[in-house]
């Protein structure tokens, strides 16, 4: 096997067939690097079997081992349903199959021992299951089961298969230990391919509660790793960057004055201020590389404007680019908007465009006809060819990973001048983690909002009392005013009983709106399906999207006035009030609902607290680690947009230090490490970096 493992196709694992790789795809797996970093959800405790006479609590999860006592078959075609009556020694449990497979009525057998774990539910006293797991009572149990995330065309059998398959082609080879023992003595004592085996097969004595956080010591050795590659990968942008040569770009006061004095609006005094940080670095002969933080709202679309306008004021181009095509289409729409009176010229540059669009616009770029250029990373395709391009704005930097942004400095080199990088993001990152964690970037704050913005009102609700939201939603959808109902599950989760999930929560809108159009849209659809359900939503086209934490960063919805979070318990401070910013993008009274389970711990009702008292992005984000409790189990991992793998930026700022001296150490000491643990983890950036 290729020594480099996040190089490795996913198909090289054991029964991974075309089919299969097309449906891990939509998960984000595309390597075996991807596949074994697919971390477990959850678990099951199948080490404690039940029996059938104790079965007593609705809904709950058991482990029955009994023999077949006899089989039927009720029904036909394809309403027909395979009973299998299971005996143990104090009685009796129905088990009922629904769309079955000819090939598992042959392998069902009377008399034969088998063990099911499902959800028990009763029937006139009896008790019953329906579709269960089925697996050999003479199997292991010394370890948890894990449950994974899915997609569409991938079993929870198979995916244990695929992962288990991959964690037995590890070998001291394609996982080397790249890190020094002696400088990480706090998590030694366990390989990198134990910590794995570990994680995905946690012994039944590990702690669930510290697996469900990432906080095991083998979560902990393998975040460890990811943040010491980041922290690398930041020293060898720095390096780059002070290698590197930049042209000076003379500010235009003049022409500055003319585009603010056109605007409909006054900007605020934090976006001139940061404003003028940007224009003193676009001054220097050496690369601008600089990180604006702008809570939801705060006017960073405008900051991108008045730096582009520099740079084409003095002929040449900008490009900027949006993690998704709808955000891309807002900017390009703002944007040429903002310079129509100075007649600016814009191109936009979007993966869904046919040839002769694309070619339109490639055409604009290439003359230079073109000053600012808006788009997605489509914009750094090959096809595309820059006048003389000198500054690249990042919108939602965070969605973009390290070795796409060594790629991006690598296609925009021209002439031995390396353009100037600007990146913004509206997640509120404290000061002193910004600090460690983008160390190559100077950071600016937009910490003021413009004036007029709506305020969002915050309150919370009990899950069970959600019927009452109802009659407001229906009358308010009638007012064509529209609803955002956030769930942080796609699928229905065996182990996470009390979380939504948005096939069943659009479900239930349904049955209990019905008049009302809902849609939905979550992580695990593909990119065009996303960008239809968001673009009918901003439309007016639908009421209701029913939708999991991927529209955290979205689209401008002024008609929303309403945002549900499902089980907001299991959120970050931070993400929800990510998520409350989808609303009281207009003038109408907007408001966020804050859906909580009756079992909410205290720390969890103490964030609730603080967000319905506070609307400061920043003030949310320390508090936010301060006090974060257990929860956020799913977190962004599902989105799957989230530059790390395993590490979380506010979960994990504990292990920040420790990685930072490892990185330096490495760097100093041990070169070949180095450039292995950058390919290990970033195998197009050091490709792309090497060019």
């Amino acid at each position: 096997m290729n020594s480099i493992i996040s190089q490795e196709p996913v198909n090289s694992v054991s029964g991974i067939g075309p089919r299969a790789v097309s449906a891990l795809k939509r998960l984000g797996i595309t390597t075996i690097w991807d596949l074994i970093l697919h971390f477990p959800t959850g678990y099951q405790d199948r080490s404690q079997i039940t029996p059938i006479a104790e079965l007593s609590r609705e809904g709950e999860y058991a482990v029955i081992r009994g023999t077949i006592s006899r089989t039927a078959i009720n029904g036909t075609g394809k309403n027909s349903i395979f009973n299998i009556f299971l005996s143990d020694s104090t009685g009796t449990l129905r088990i009922s199959i629904f769309h079955f497979k000819p090939y598992q009525l042959q392998q069902i057998t009377q008399e034969q021992e088998i063990c099911v774990y499902g959800k028990i539910s009763f029937f006139n006293g009896q008790p019953q299951m329906t579709n269960p797991e089925f697996f050999n009572s003479h199997e292991n149990q010394h370890s948890f089961t894990p449950v994974y995330g899915l997609t569409h065309g991938i079993k929870m059998t198979a995916m244990r298969k695929y992962i288990d398959s991959a964690l037995a082609m590890l070998n001291s080879d394609n996982l080397a230990e790249l890190i020094p023992e002696n400088l990480i003595t706090e998590h030694s004592g366990y390989t990198l391919r134990q910590c794995f085996q570990k994680i995905h097969h946690p012994d039944i004595s590990e702690s669930l509660l510290k697996l469900a956080e990432f906080r095991s010591i083998f979560c902990k050795r393998i975040i460890l790793e990811e943040l010491t590659a980041h922290q690398l990968s930041l020293i060898k942008l720095r390096e780059m960057n002070n290698r590197n040569n930049g042209l000076a770009i003379s500010p235009i006061p003049k022409l500055m004055n003319k585009f603010v004095k056109s605007l409909p609006f006054k900007p605020t005094g934090a976006q001139l201020r940061v404003t003028d940080e940007i224009i003193h670095d676009l001054g220097q002969n050496i690369p601008m590389n600089r990180l604006v933080q702008g809570d939801v709202g705060a006017g960073k679309t405008l900051v991108a404007a008045m730096a582009a306008l520099t740079v084409v004021g003095n002929g040449y181009q900008a490009a900027i680019m949006a993690p998704t095509e709808i955000l891309a289409e807002q900017h390009a729409e703002k944007i040429s908007k903002m310079f129509e009176s100075l007649n600016i010229k814009t191109a936009t540059l979007l993966g869904k465009y046919k040839a002769a669009q694309k070619k339109t616009q490639l055409k604009l770029i290439e003359s230079g006809e073109a000053g600012i250029i808006i788009g997605t990373h489509a914009i750094f395709q090959d096809a595309v060819h820059y006048a003389n391009l000198k500054l690249i704005v990042i919108d939602e930097q965070h969605r973009f990973g390290v070795d796409q942004r060594l790629k991006l400095r690598s296609k925009a080199e021209k002439d031995g001048i390396t353009p100037h990088v600007l990146a913004m993001t509206a997640t509120p990152i404290p000061r002193t983690l910004a600090q460690t964690m983008y160390a190559d970037m100077k950071v600016s704050v937009l910490d003021e909002l413009p004036p007029g913005r709506t305020p969002i009102k915050t309150f919370m609700l009990s899950t069970e009392h959600k019927n009452k939201l109802l009659p407001r939603i229906m009358e308010n959808c009638q007012k064509h005013l529209q609803v955002y109902w956030v769930c942080c599950l796609v699928n229905e989760s065996d182990t996470l009983e009390e979380c939504q999930d948005t096939e069943n929560a659009r479900d239930y809108l349904q049955t209990n709106l019905p008049d009302l159009k809902i849609d939905i849209v979550h992580g695990q659809m593909k990119a065009a399906e996303k960008e239809a359900a968001m673009i009918k939503f901003k439309k007016g086209e639908t009421d209701i999207l029913v939708a999991t934490s991927v529209i955290e960063v979205g689209v401008d919805v002024p008609n929303a006035f309403l945002i549900v979070i499902e089980n907001a318990e299991r959120y970050g401070l931070a993400q929800l009030h990510q998520l409350r910013g989808r609303v009281g993008r207009g003038k109408i009274e907007s408001y966020c609902c804050l859906l909580c389970s009756d079992s909410i711990s205290p720390a969890g009702i103490e964030r609730m607290e603080v967000l319905k008292e506070s609307s400061d992005g920043f003030y949310i984000a320390e508090k936010d680690l301060e006090i974060r409790g257990p929860g956020d189990l799913m977190g962004t991992r599902q989105t799957g947009e989230m530059i790390f793998k395993a590490a979380n930026l506010f979960r994990d700022q504990d292990l920040l230090e420790q990685a930072a001296t490892i990185a330096s150490s490495i760097h100093s000491n041990y070169p070949e490490h180095e450039t292995d643990l950058l390919k290990r983890w970033y195998p197009d950036g050091e490709t792309a970096s090497q060019a």
